[in-house]
């Protein structure tokens, strides 16, 4: 094996590691930390027969763009999946499930389990669509140059900006659901003050809730499936395949 081998598979690596650390789910604290280090050799040495060949006196300087572009790859798909989150997060406050938060270990901060879920299905679309076929394919481009680097900070800067776009898309209909049936209460507890109107919320707001969500499901899962699919496009533009 020789130097211009071992130089760019440890291009490579850099990449991927960097890639694997900063994308969501994998990249979590719930994943060991050697398991993403041995996923990361095993895309290196995969893709470093395809990735062009690294001069081994070069590799000092392309290392930090390297893992410049693996945080940036993998930052720009947590970030469109941060969306689908904080969605996910406001649909469960607004069904009267903040009580039921617990710590989630993956984000280091009291979550509600409607947030792990839409986490979940966005990332089991995001596989669906080719995004660990297309992942692999970013991390094989050539190494990074200045303005490739460039153009990954402005989409990452668009992206953030749509977080909250995203978020309330996801959450409008049942943020509308627990309004009516707040102002239904309320009018309810005006016309019957006999009436406890704190043993009746939570389960109108659930059933409200529940039957908001199973009828604007298709909705639901066009979204999950629109989140995926920038989530791809991101990585793409980011990882300068466009």
């Amino acid at each position: 094996m020789n130097e211009v081998v071992i130089a760019t598979f440890l291009a490579a690596f850099a990449r991927s590691a960097a890639f694997l650390f900063s994308a969501p789910i994998i990249g979590g604290p719930i994943v060991p930390s050697k398991v993403r280090v041995g996923a990361s050799a095993s895309i290196a040495l995969a893709i470093a027969t395809v990735r062009a060949p690294v001069d081994p006196i070069e590799l000092p300087l392309l290392i930090p763009g390297e893992i410049l572009m693996g945080l940036a790859a993998g930052f720009a798909i947590r970030l469109v999946f941060a969306g689908a989150e904080s969605g996910g997060q406001l649909i469960g406050l607004h069904l009267g499930l903040g009580m039921a938060s617990f710590f989630d270990p993956s984000v280091g901060e009291q979550a509600i389990v409607t947030r792990r879920f839409a986490l979940v299905f966005a990332g089991l679309a995001f596989l669906m669509m080719g995004g660990l076929r297309e992942a692999v394919r970013v991390l094989a481009l050539a190494p990074a140059d200045i303005s490739t680097l460039s153009g990954a900070v402005v989409q990452l800067m668009e992206q953030t900006n749509q977080v909250l776009i995203s978020a309330l898309r996801f959450a409008a209909p049942a943020m509308l659901a627990g309004m009516v049936t707040n102002v239904g209460m309320a009018f309810a507890s005006k016309a019957a003050p006999s009436l406890n109107i704190f043993s009746v919320m939570l389960s109108a707001l659930l059933i409200t809730g529940g039957f908001t969500l199973i009828v604007t499901a298709p909705a639901f899962i066009s979204e999950i499936n629109g989140t995926a699919r920038r989530a791809i496009d991101a990585m793409q533009i980011v990882g300068g395949m466009r």
